[in-house]
């Protein structure tokens, strides 16, 4: 139980943020606690072989095609949701416009209403069966 506090302080040494006070204390008791001190030399070994990792470095033909791709998905995005937004207001005008034009013929009406429902029921079946297909899409973590 008492190993416990020195778990973090062997972290905290790995990490090179260990107050000198800690630092004695943690040197004291690996001194003294055979199993803090193997732990301790294990993850140094960790550390050491974590530290030689190179990442590879990306060809600078890969660093062009990534940043236009990103600027697409944002801009692909960003006219998605003004289109769902533009959609949903428009869609409200048009009740609106339905509901409280008592003086409105009975055909303008219906020339209103015939779209509205139209596009809210498209929008609806869009909406669901995207949600049906992202919950068995075999591939859906892997991106693209």
């Amino acid at each position: 139980m008492r190993c416990d506090r020195f778990r973090e302080l062997m972290m905290a040494r790995l990490d090179g943020e260990i107050t000198p006070e800690d630092l004695r204390e943690l040197e004291e008791h690996l001194a003294g606690c055979e199993a803090c001190r193997q732990e301790f030399e294990e993850m140094e070994r960790i550390t050491d072989l974590v530290g030689e990792i190179e990442l590879p470095r990306p060809s600078e033909e890969e660093m062009t095609m990534y940043w236009p791709s990103i600027y697409a998905r944002i801009e692909r995005g960003a006219g998605w949701w003004l289109l769902v937004a533009g959609v949903v207001i428009w869609v409200c005008y048009g009740v609106y416009a339905f509901l409280t034009s008592p003086g409105m013929e009975a055909l303008t009406k219906v020339l209103i209403a015939l779209p509205v429902i139209g596009v809210v029921l498209l929008l609806v079946s869009v909406i669901r069966e995207r949600y049906h297909v992202s919950k068995t899409e075999r591939y859906g973590e892997i991106e693209r």
